[in-house]
């Protein structure tokens, strides 16, 4: 991996050959460390390479005269005092001057404080992020200053989230396909990423997390093998196979004929449900059959006051218009549960109730918009299922993306 200790030019000048995947690995990091440390000059510490990309999980498919990157490339920059850093921009920048040197690639890039890393509490972004982050620009020992935990410290709902965070992005991008096709491209690697999701909720339900697709594939493996059957809302052999099939297409951009049985989308909502449900059962104490909306209830309860609170006047800093013109039901709401769990209760709705396009009416979808903090900028327009989605998910990246609040 580059190692990026000063502002210059980047390492690789040349465009990778048709056969070079590490070299078009070595322009993402090097590229992108040497404009990130351009944009914040001396007031960073370090640039840490987070993400599937650090644990050399990426996964580069040549296209035409590019090399594309199927997901995305997540850089943290750490500094001791807090910055105002236009990281947009930033990404954009990054990703107009890669694809001039013949990367195709997303780029994301947030930032931390020293002081914020030494207070991390257990969750899964800072396991992943102390265990398998790389510092590719500035202090080599940054991440030592995190709190030392294991991932059985890391609560359920954690696992929750990331599954309801990939379900808002799986929602994204089925709304801009025009049809549902499991024999399509995208379809499939959406498929893909709910099932590595599920992997990760399920492992660290039952105790058995692990911070990479390869190792959860081969723990679940391991655990449909086994003779001491761990408790599962999915039949074990069944999920172990789907996961294992999933984890070779994330890795590798494709199938090999021996493993082509990839499930159907029809497949990945029906288990994504059936583990939302059992997971939130086993958080809040309710039966799984209940209904979403009193198993949301359920997890709303179990939120303190503070964390509501504290999410609700995230939001209304950065909308303040929005509140001024909706004070009234803004407070409504946050009587009773978060921003973050009113945007996974749409989510839910909208994945679990109508995996295809047409299997809700105008009516439902509505109802479900009516929940969600932010509203549709036009109250009057029929809301088609692609609408609700883009909703769900431009509520997603405003109010919950940057936060744990």
């Amino acid at each position: 991996m580059i190692s990026a200790n000063h502002i210059g030019t980047p390492e690789i000048e040349m465009r990778p050959s048709s056969d070079d995947l590490e070299t078009a690995r070595q322009i993402i990091v090097s590229e992108s460390s040497r404009l990130c440390a351009a944009a914040v000059g001396d007031r960073a510490r370090a640039i840490v390479l987070t993400g599937s990309m650090s644990r050399g999980e990426t996964t580069l498919k040549r296209d035409g005269a590019i090399w594309r990157v199927l997901g995305d490339a997540t850089f943290l920059v750490v500094s001791d005092d807090s910055i105002e850093l236009r990281v947009v921009e930033l990404d954009h920048e990054i990703e107009r001057a890669l694809l001039h040197l013949g990367v195709k690639c997303k780029i994301v890039v947030v930032t931390a404080t020293t002081a914020s890393l030494r207070k991390m509490r257990p969750h899964i972004y800072a396991y992943e992020l102390r265990e398998r982050g790389i510092v590719v620009w500035g202090d080599k020992e940054v991440l030592c200053q995190m709190p030392q935990f294991t991932a059985a410290d890391i609560p359920m709902e954690d696992g929750w989230w990331l599954l309801c965070n990939r379900m808002i992005e799986q929602l994204e991008s089925a709304a801009k396909e025009p049809a549902l096709d499991d024999n399509c491209t995208a379809v499939q690697y959406r498929i893909a990423k709910l099932y590595l999701a599920m992997a990760a909720c399920y492992l660290l339900a039952v105790g058995r997390y692990e911070p990479s697709y390869r190792d959860r594939a081969a723990r679940l493996r391991e655990l449909a093998q086994s003779d001491s059957a761990l408790p599962s809302p999915i039949p074990l052999q069944r999920f172990s196979k789907f996961v294992s099939i999933c984890t070779e297409l994330k890795l590798q951009g494709e199938l090999s004929e021996a493993t082509c049985e990839l499930p159907r989308w029809s497949d990945a909502v029906s288990d994504a449900e059936t583990l939302w449900r059992w997971i939130v059962a086993r958080i809040s104490g309710v039966n799984c059959t209940s209904s979403r909306t009193d198993l949301l209830a359920a997890m709303g309860r179990r939120q303190p006051i503070f964390a509501r609170a504290k999410g609700w006047l995230r939001a209304v800093y950065v909308r303040p218009a929005v509140f001024g013109q909706h004070c009234l039901r803004w407070t409504h709401l946050a009587c009773d549960v978060s921003p973050r769990y009113l945007v996974y209760g749409a989510a839910s709705e909208l994945l679990f109730g109508g995996s295809a396009p047409d299997a809700l009416t105008p009516g439902e979808l509505t109802a479900i918009a009516a929940r969600l903090p932010l509203p549709a900028p036009n109250k009057e327009q029929q809301l088609s299922w692609a609408d609700a989605a883009n909703l769900v998910a431009h509520n997603f990246h405003v109010l919950l993306e940057s936060t744990r609040s």
